[in-house]
């Protein structure tokens, strides 16, 4: 398990986490999939910083992250880090608010 990411310690395989407060694992992959978070919605952002995420324990780890994008406009990530592989985007939606609940 990547302890440094994981959203709590009791989340059953499948059973995606309560959310909570982004930390710095979870900022740096954000910032690895920023350019294709871009190329997907077309522009940039005067602001990109993580504020929330949940974990789901699937065949490896998703990510669901709430990240502020400036203007109080918020975009919600879900990535996808395989055992032993690399991080993808999966999926990217736009013009969420900073009280849209994450996916769950």
């Amino acid at each position: 398990m990547e302890p440094q990411m994981k959203a709590t310690t009791q989340t059953a395989f499948g059973a995606v986490s309560d959310p909570v407060p982004a930390n710095d694992a979870i900022q740096s992959d954000v910032e690895l999939v920023k350019k294709d978070v871009k190329e997907k919605l077309g522009r940039t952002f005067s602001v990109y910083q993580a504020t929330q995420f949940c974990t789901q324990i699937v065949d490896g780890y998703k990510y669901f992250v709430k990240v502020d994008v400036g203007n109080s406009e918020f975009i919600h990530l879900e990535l996808y880090k395989p055992n032993g592989g690399q991080l993808s985007l999966l999926n990217v939606e736009d013009k969420k608010s900073e009280s849209d609940p994450l996916k769950k």
